[in-house]
């Protein structure tokens, strides 16, 4: 029994690490900071700007317990960071970076294609275009990693089962300087601190078992530490976003300004009276579709015989090519009714059309009286 119990627990032990290890394998890097890419774009063409260094003045090791590791505590390629930030600003439109900390091979690279162009070409080399020159540059550092500034933590145990939790707290400086090129002036200084926590929760259990005879002892635990890294990337991009805002503050760049429409309020007698005009084109329409639909079927039904004197009305009717209106005056005299064409009441068809010249007499719209004739 004990040794399957020790079997067990190694398996689960092997598992945990190996689901862990799966977790943190890669992961693609994104704006830590959120700001950086939502912040309002610049008024113009984007700033060029240059980043000669941006270091680790702290001295900091890496601290382990009761004894400092001979690894830094943070990065050493925090210019790195820094660049990046920069070009991530607004979306990239915020500035455009020049390269100034390996400058020497950029120019040794530079001197080397002109050679090369020379002794291909002689005096009708192309020459290369000048360099790129910012008017402002950026520098700075990473200033202080204070490590345990707060650290606490709180257990229980009953019947030889317990819990406990622990946590930490580090807090990693950095300064950002913006300095003018011609003067040499420093125009901008930030300062941002950044907190890194840690925090530890672990369990254990002890019993005796088998009637006081097998001891059983197992202890389980799990910490979670911010990385050094992460922080100083987002205290950075944290203070890029800052340099920004002192920026327009100083008017050494603005905003872009962006243009808001005003919104249309649309109360419920509007929408009734938009209703009412949709409901009024709907039957209009539907009473012009009927009357092409009457006219379609008059037409195939023209060539009746000549003793028949509803086919002669039909034909002079077409022949005159009524208006819609005409249409308007028959359809109240039931003409268009789903009616044999025998049962049509004509006689009702004169006084709507008396009453329509009698609205045109009084400069109201009237349709064309129809010669209908009858025997």
């Amino acid at each position: 029994m004990f040794k399957k119990l020790i079997m067990f627990l190694g398996a689960l032990a092997l598992t945990g690490c190996a689901a862990t290890a799966m977790n943190y394998d890669l992961r693609t890097q994104e704006v830590a900071y959120k700001e950086l890419e939502t912040i309002t774009v610049p008024e113009g063409d984007p700033i060029v700007i240059a980043v000669y260094d941006f270091v680790d003045m702290t001295g900091q090791k890496k601290p382990g317990g009761n004894f400092a590791s001979m690894s830094t505590a943070v990065t050493q390629g925090s210019y790195q960071l820094l660049i990046k930030a920069l070009q991530d600003a607004g979306g990239g439109k915020w500035f455009r970076v020049v390269e100034r900390h390996s400058l020497p091979s950029l120019l040794q690279e530079r001197k080397l294609i002109r050679t090369t162009r020379q002794m291909a070409d002689g005096d009708n080399a192309e020459a290369l275009p000048a360099l790129l020159f910012a008017g402002a540059y950026v520098t700075g550092g990473i200033v202080g990693y204070d490590s345990d500034i707060v650290s606490g933590g709180a257990g229980a145990r009953i019947l030889g089962i317990g819990a406990k939790k622990e946590y930490r707290q580090d807090v990693v400086s950095i300064i950002l300087r913006l300095v003018n090129v011609q003067s040499g002036e420093v125009i901008i200084t930030t300062t941002i601190e950044k907190t890194i926590f840690s925090t530890s929760t672990g369990a254990d259990v002890f019993k005796y078992v088998d009637a006081g005879v097998m001891l059983l002892e197992v202890e389980t635990g799990y910490a979670k530490n911010e990385p050094v890294t992460f922080a100083v990337r987002k205290a950075i991009e944290a203070g890029v976003v800052e340099l920004i805002k002192r920026g327009v503050e100083k008017d050494l760049w603005k905003y872009k300004e962006i243009i808001e429409v005003d919104e249309v309020e649309v109360t419920e007698e509007d929408l009734e009276i938009i209703e009412e005009e949709v409901i009024e084109e709907n039957i209009d329409l539907n009473e012009r579709i009927i009357w092409e639909e009457e006219k379609e079927f008059i037409c195939t039904k023209i060539d009746c015989g000549e003793e028949n004197i509803e086919s002669k009305v039909i034909e002079e009717n077409i022949l005159q090519e009524k208006s819609y209106n005409d249409y308007l005056i028959e359809k109240d005299a039931g003409v268009h009714d789903n009616f044999p064409v025998a049962t049509w009441d004509l006689s009702k068809i004169e006084p709507l059309q008396k009453e329509e010249s009698t609205n045109d007499q009084d400069n109201e719209p009237s349709a064309v009286v129809l010669n209908i004739h009858t025997n």
